[in-house]
């Protein structure tokens, strides 16, 4: 390593990053524990033993950084705590594939962002590093399931032809009479929430499934009925411009009764969800040119940080939820002394 990089010390940006990049493969590394012990078809095993195998190595570079500069490592967590070892089948082995799919495409986003944060060429080079590993388990994973006919693809549309303007501001209007067909990037948009919202709904009725405690099993509901309001709105949309609507993975969860995870793991995975939501809705919002599904994602946003909220509560209410790096509160410190 460069000296002139040992006597940089890592920014806030790059704590918070690299702190963010290990909770989220402690939670990787857990679900597909349950994941490899629990898989049916042989095929999907390399997937699977590839990405734990890639979290954990993460996992290990953040750690050896953090030692090094002597910041605490996260409490994260721990499988020997979080899953609960033997636990029947909760998901099929299509779930175990879209949810891969859908944590490459997170982790690839992530890491992007953490790279263009991140001003030491040792953190740089290691987000460099996570971002091709991402690509490599999303490359496996869609040749994959491709073979198997589950990869949902985009919908075709007819390639433009010729150059045109826009010549009325009907082009933007959406609240009365006719509406204009979607556009290709509004449809992309449209279909990558939806996906995401299945995604949200099968785990959030596995997870209503298993849950100790009633609270938090009501809450796991309460998503779930979130979830299918959206992409019932998300497909009203689609239907409109008669776009082909996405799968759906109802079939995706077992009967088992019994938690492969902590009650404490589920919330939080959920929390994560609710906030990938607002994410990818504020980016369909940014290019969305109809008034009407502008509000829609607004819409959207509102509903989703008030569920994510409350799961919040819930974790903070039983010291569940693990508190990110922060800067020192000097009046604090002044009181203190």
């Amino acid at each position: 390593m460069n000296k002139k990089v040992e006597i940089v010390k890592l920014t806030s940006g790059e704590i918070s990053a690299l702190w963010s990049t290990y909770m989220g493969d402690s939670i990787v590394v857990c679900v597909l524990t349950h994941f490899i012990d629990t898989y049916t078809d042989p095929e999907i095993l390399p997937i699977l033993e590839e990405t734990i195998l890639v979290a954990k190595k993460h996992m290990n570079e953040v750690e050896e950084l953090f030692i090094k500069e002597k910041i605490a490592v996260p409490e994260a967590f721990k499988v020997q705590k979080h899953v609960v070892s033997k636990a029947p089948k909760l998901f099929s082995d299509m779930f175990y594939m879209q949810y891969i799919l859908q944590m490459c495409r997170v982790g690839i986003s992530s890491h992007t962002t953490s790279f263009t944060i991140s001003a030491r060429e040792d953190v740089r080079k290691m987000y460099k590093d996570f971002i091709d590993d991402a690509s490599q388990v999303y490359n496996d994973v869609v040749n994959l399931m491709q073979e198997k006919g589950t990869f949902v693809r985009m919908p075709l549309m007819n390639y433009p032809t010729e150059i045109d303007f826009i010549e009325k501001d009907k082009f933007l209007t959406g609240w009365f009479g006719r509406r204009r067909s979607l556009l290709g990037i509004e449809v992309a948009h449209l279909m990558i929430n939806a996906v995401q919202n299945e995604l949200g709904k099968a785990t959030c009725a596995g997870f209503s499934q298993v849950a100790q405690e009633q609270e938090i099993r009501d809450y796991f509901l309460r998503g779930g009925h979130l979830c299918k309001h959206i992409l019932n709105s998300i497909h009203d949309v689609l239907g409109e411009s008669d776009v082909p609507i996405s799968m759906s993975w109802d079939q995706s969860v077992t009967n088992s009764k019994v938690a492969p995870f902590s009650d404490q793991l589920m919330l939080f995975i959920i929390g994560i969800l609710s906030n990938l939501g607002m994410i990818t809705y504020g980016t369909g919002l940014s290019v969305t040119m109809r008034r009407d599904i502008c509000a829609m994602y607004a819409n959207f946003i509102i509903k989703a940080g008030a569920y994510g909220e409350d799961g919040m509560d819930l974790m903070i209410e039983r010291s569940w939820l693990e508190q990110p790096p922060q800067f020192t509160d000097r009046n604090q410190s002044a009181n203190q002394n």
